[in-house]
């Protein structure tokens, strides 16, 4: 019988998104060992499969959880036979990837895989991971210039990585114990030999400082990668550490980022290392050199607009048109979509009655 296949040759970086996992890859793309890639994102399908929630399908997640577990339990040994298959499936698809390259090892890059560490603890318990950690303002502060950029509700696609993240990764560093090497992006980028030479121990891997020089190894392919960061240098710089508290010199920018380090707390935020109240007055010693008009509040930005009530709409109409045009067509805006939701309201009321 084929032994089970346990990730003894898999790496998983976790972290947040805009954390230089980019940049780790880079660097450890350049071992000779070493196969990766752009976001795979590939065990996440399997591992939800048996979840009733986080995962939206058009056939209904809940009831496929339901009616495969019971498949599993009748009929099978249970979630064991799923986890087995999953590995099989892993197996194949991580092993024609390491065989076509001719590598010994895949690294798997895929921030959101923070919301599975479990999972994948118990599915590859030979597997390697390495966490990363940022000043989460940092993230915010790229999140904001990479992606957002302005559209304000755009924010809430990220709210997964920003507000569950960290505590995940510090339950993952417990969990883990040393199967997991912890790194922080600036340890990284102010000290890289020392810290790779200290990752690559913990991976059962030969460093190379030639490594950190990555202008020659080439960049994973396809669109699930960094689009900015990392092709800005050739080599880890620490010259954007600094760059997060600029931050308090926006308005707009300065509430998201007090508003986010009250959402994470000082617990989860002196657990990874980056103490609340350092992190604030950083931001509040920043002189403001651009006012808004309007400041998008941050609980609507972080929150799908499919989830937004009545309320919701009218405030965010009103922020989005103010932040541009002034409180007055901001006032315009939202009575517009208040008296738009009446209406409708009126038309389905009749609708009913007739």
């Amino acid at each position: 019988m084929t032994a089970p296949y346990l990730g003894e040759d898999l790496i998983f970086v976790i972290s947040q998104p805009r954390s230089g996992s980019t940049l780790l890859q880079r660097i450890l793309a350049g071992h000779p060992d070493v196969q990766t890639s752009a976001e795979t994102w590939l065990m996440l399908h399997p591992v939800y499969g048996l979840k009733r929630k986080g995962i939206q399908t058009e056939y209904g997640a809940a009831w496929a959880a339901t009616g495969v577990t019971e498949f599993l339990e009748y009929y099978a040994d249970g979630t064991q036979t799923y986890d087995a298959g999953v590995r099989a499936f892993a197996r194949e698809i991580y092993g024609t990837v390491l065989a076509r390259h001719g590598k010994k090892r895949f690294l798997d890059k895929t921030p959101r895989y923070s919301l599975i560490v479990p999972d994948l603890y118990r599915l590859f318990p030979e597997a390697r991971f390495v966490l990363l950690f940022r000043n989460p303002l940092a993230v915010l502060a790229s999140e904001l210039s990479t992606y957002v950029k302005e559209d304000w509700p755009k924010l809430a696609n990220f709210a997964p990585d920003l507000l569950a993240a960290p505590r995940r990764l510090i339950e993952a560093r417990a969990l883990l114990g040393d199967r997991a090497v912890l790194l922080r992006y600036e340890d990284l980028v102010a000290s890289p030999a020392e810290e790779m030479a200290r990752v690559c121990d913990a991976l059962a891997l030969r460093f190379d400082p030639a490594m950190l020089e990555y202008a020659d190894t080439p960049a994973p392919k396809g669109v699930m990668n960094d689009p900015v960061g990392v092709h800005q240098h050739q080599a880890p710089s620490p010259a954007s550490l600094e760059k997060w508290k600029r931050l308090g010199e926006d308005s707009q920018a300065r509430h998201f980022a007090l508003a986010y380090v009250n959402a994470l707390g000082p617990e989860t935020l002196q657990d990874l290392g980056y103490p609340l109240e350092t992190l604030r007055a950083a931001i509040e010693d920043q002189p403001v050199t651009r006012r808004r008009r309007a400041v998008f509040p941050w609980d609507l930005a972080v929150r799908p607009r499919r989830k937004w009530g009545a309320a919701d709409e009218v405030r965010g109409a009103y922020h989005l048109k103010a932040a541009t045009s002034g409180p007055v067509s901001g006032s315009i805006s939202a009575l517009g979509v208040l008296m738009g939701r009446l209406t409708r309201a009126v038309r389905r009321s009749a609708g009913a009655g007739s």
